[in-house]
């Protein structure tokens, strides 16, 4: 898995990072692979999202991706690319370009208003445009392997990541 160094300078990860913060330094917050008796259950994230990413998109995956970033459940590559994120009772995917137009034809959502806090979170702004909002679909998996292995062939972005 790469250094947390990697993923803060990847500039792929700059919306992501820069919202995943909520304002705090990367020092002020946890990042790495999980420690085998970390509750998920104090995560900041809905249970049943952690199970959603690491217990079932993770399994699609050719080696363990699961993540803390920002002390939040996370699939990250191993070159540093995060690839998926959770937010509260939502989580976020990205995806390649066919798969995201897939994705939003099948009902994902790129913007979701958090009710509870009023406040909406557009992906396409504030991650990029190759992120949706996942929704159980069963294709995710396959999306996500895709993802996983274009990693290398996927846009750059003309942005640093480094907060």
């Amino acid at each position: 898995m790469a250094p947390m160094s990697s993923l803060l300078d990847r500039p792929e990860n700059a919306g992501a990072l820069r919202y995943l913060a909520h304002g705090r330094a990367a020092a002020d917050a946890a990042f790495g692979p999980p420690a085998a008796d970390l509750d998920t259950h104090h995560l900041g994230t809905h249970p049943t999202v952690v199970a959603r990413l690491w217990d079932g998109l993770n399994q699609a995956l050719p080696v363990d991706a699961r993540f803390l970033v920002f002390d939040g459940p996370a699939l990250v590559h191993p070159d540093g690319t995060i690839l998926a994120a959770a937010i509260g009772t939502q989580y976020a995917l990205r995806l390649l370009p066919p798969d995201t137009a897939s994705a939003i034809a099948a009902g994902a959502e790129v913007a979701h208003h958090f009710q509870t806090v009023g406040t909406t979170l557009d992906l396409a702004l504030t991650f990029g445009p190759e992120w949706v909002f996942g929704r159980f679909d069963e294709r995710e998996a396959g999306w996500l392997l895709a993802a996983w292995n274009a990693v290398d062939r996927m846009e750059p972005v003309n942005e640093p990541a480094s907060l």
